[in-house]
């Protein structure tokens, strides 16, 4: 009886011992689990900071409204001048675009395209740059009166209130790109190229607008605006 005894105690402590080492076994992975996710949330925050710095180094200190956003906030650029160069952030991509508009062109055909009475196209010509590290879909501008400017900045220009809006994407005939069916253009990283966007006008005005950055009905394409002022006497006859 005491050797049945001194057993059952025997396998008690034993049993005992398990439980503490398998309780402690389980603490030590979940300890350990938490600090895999506390790595992974550092590693994350490390690689965001990283691709805003690199975001931000791409940038002119003057545009940056908060570098340590994520995505970068920019500051609305308006009054820009013909020849001068805007940066906007996309909406869908949270990368970071240089536009510079070269010139503008007034005509009323586009190749089969042609405008009658007092509508008309505008065409800029401009120098896309990709300054991100993935592909940038690049969303068309639109055009407005130079009257339009504090409307356009506090967002109450409304989509029928526009002069004109971007349609086409033109070779260098001023035709419509038979090579781009799909009318759109994407850059990849680091990528730089000069296109014609021709923006369909329904009137016209003594100052104009081209702007990206429009937000209308809960929507935008880029989350800041770059806009380029002049007048009409600037724009050339095509």
């Amino acid at each position: 009886m005491m050797i049945l005894v001194a057993s059952t105690l025997l396998l008690m402590a034993c049993g005992g011992e398990n439980d503490e080492s398998e309780a402690s076994d389980t603490e030590s992975a979940s300890d350990q689990n938490d600090a895999d996710d506390s790595d992974s949330d550092i590693e994350s925050e490390s690689e965001s900071d990283n691709e805003n710095q690199e975001a931000s180094a791409n940038l002119p200190e003057e545009v940056i409204h908060d570098a340590d956003a994520d995505p970068v906030e920019l500051e609305d650029q308006m009054g820009l001048e013909i020849g001068e160069t805007g940066y906007v952030i996309t909406q869908s991509e949270n990368l970071p675009l240089a536009v510079t508009l070269n010139s503008v062109e007034r005509t009323q055909d586009l190749g089969a395209e042609t405008k009658d009475g007092d509508e008309f196209y505008l065409v800029g010509n401009f120098t896309l740059e990709n300054l991100g590290d993935s592909t940038v879909e690049v969303k068309k501008p639109d055009a407005a009166s130079g009257s339009d400017e504090s409307v356009i900045l506090d967002d109450e220009l409304t989509q029928g209130d526009l002069l004109g809006v971007g349609t086409w994407y033109l070779d260098e005939q001023n035709n419509i790109d038979s090579d781009n069916p799909t009318n759109s253009i994407s850059l990849e990283p680091g990528g730089e190229e000069n296109h014609k966007i021709a923006i369909s006008m329904h009137d016209g005005a003594d100052e104009y607008i081209i702007f990206f950055g429009l937000y209308t009905s809960n929507n935008r394409d880029y989350q800041n605006k770059a806009a380029w002022t002049f007048q009409s006497d600037q724009v050339d006859e095509g």
